[in-house]
């Protein structure tokens, strides 16, 4: 029987919070909802929180189903004071776990977390892989946090990286520029998009409290590369121009003791919170503010639209693809002044930008993209009639 193995450094549910865990979490819904069937046969390969769980196989109950997971290493609950790579634990532990999973060539084996894939190839050299990339690989050695003075390591891991890229069977991608980088070392490409859970919406938009724009939101790892700061400037300089506004900032990471020096009133640092947690928080908040240097297409963007918040955003990686300034978003050059300006554009004219919002996100219906991604995956997970 050729069997599905999902490779994540996640616990496919709720940890770390971000994009990744919940694109993968509507893929999986989407198979338990419309291929029932086929959920005996998918592994899933992560991490945990619980020490005691590494290296003991187990049931998730995901969706009404009953899916088996491995985890291979402990992650550190606090992501803001990790003094380890994440990464590189995974990569250890599934070296000394992965033989349990007996992989042979008959089995797909689908990647979100690219170190998993040398780990496999060495286990069984003919196995079928197929990636997910969630951003452009060319972008993950400047999101490093533990090597950034290791030239060697930096380096290595690039090569490393072309080198999947050369040998994967398949390989979605969610940008037109990640199309563009990884067409020199692979034809087999895919681009396949996030997907969305969209709510029902009555009046599909979003309803200001005393019709003014009061409550801004920011979801997602507190890295360098989110350029939180210049955020919280454009909060605590609004008053004067534009009117109070108050920030929430969703998510940990390691720039957490740099910002925290922020919090007040107007700034509210709510730390790592579930799934459903950050709905509650979209629901609540008027305008979505993301500042990234590079992205691919950040789940949080389609989950915000999904509730009718217009997006304030860089135009970096594939969100100029997803949202249209101008129309549901604005468009901000990271600074404070360029974000509060852009609050200011979507304040003046809000009703409309919400409904754009609503509706644009219907065209990232869960359903619509994971078929695509379900068809495509078929070809290497098969049932054992098409081996």
């Amino acid at each position: 029987m050729s069997r599905l193995f999902i490779y994540d450094n996640s616990n496919f549910i709720d940890f770390p919070i971000g994009g990744q865990v919940t694109s993968i979490g509507n893929f999986l819904r989407y198979v338990c909802e419309a291929h029932p069937e086929r959920t005996d046969t998918i592994m899933l390969v992560g991490v945990t929180i619980h020490p005691e769980e590494v290296g003991k196989r187990k049931k998730l109950r995901l969706y009404g189903r009953q899916i088996d997971f491995l985890p291979v290493t402990a992650a550190e609950r606090d992501l803001g004071n990790t003094t380890r790579s994440l990464r590189m634990m995974y990569a250890k532990g599934l070296l000394k776990y992965g033989k349990m999973l007996g992989i042979t060539k008959k089995d797909c084996n689908y990647f979100h977390a690219p170190e998993a894939y040398g780990v496999i190839k060495l286990f069984c050299p003919k196995a079928s892989c197929v990636i997910f990339s969630h951003g452009s690989y060319f972008n993950m050695e400047r999101g490093f946090r533990f090597f950034q003075k290791n030239l060697l390591v930096k380096k290595g891991f690039v090569a490393y990286l072309k080198w999947i890229l050369k040998n994967a069977d398949l390989i979605f991608l969610l940008d037109k520029d990640s199309l563009r980088d990884y067409g020199p070392y692979n034809s087999n490409l895919v681009q396949a998009g996030n997907s969305v859970i969209c709510p029902d919406l009555p009046e599909e938009r979003h309803i200001l409290e005393d019709g003014k724009v009061k409550e801004l939101l920011f979801v997602g790892r507190l890295s360098k590369d989110k350029r939180v700061e210049p955020i919280i400037q454009a909060v605590l300089g609004a008053e004067e121009s534009f009117g109070k506004l108050n920030l929430t900032i969703v998510g940990d990471g390691e720039e957490h003791h740099n910002l925290i020096r922020y919090e007040g009133e107007n700034v509210h640092f709510a730390g790592a919170v579930t799934p459903e947690e950050v709905k509650e928080y979209m629901k609540k908040a008027d305008i979505l503010v993301m500042n990234s240097a590079f992205e691919g297409i950040p789940m949080t963007i389609l989950e915000a639209i999904s509730y009718a918040l217009p997006v304030v955003s860089t135009n970096v990686g594939g969100i100029g693809q997803v949202l249209r300034f101008g129309q549901d978003s604005e468009e901000t050059d990271g600074t404070a002044e360029g974000i509060l300006e852009a609050v200011r554009r979507i304040a003046a004219y809000y009703d409309t930008y919400s409904h754009n919002a609503y509706k644009n996100s219907k065209d990232y219906d869960y359903r619509r993209v994971n078929q695509k991604v379900y068809d495509l995956l078929c070809g290497y997970w098969m049932p054992e009639e098409g081996r």
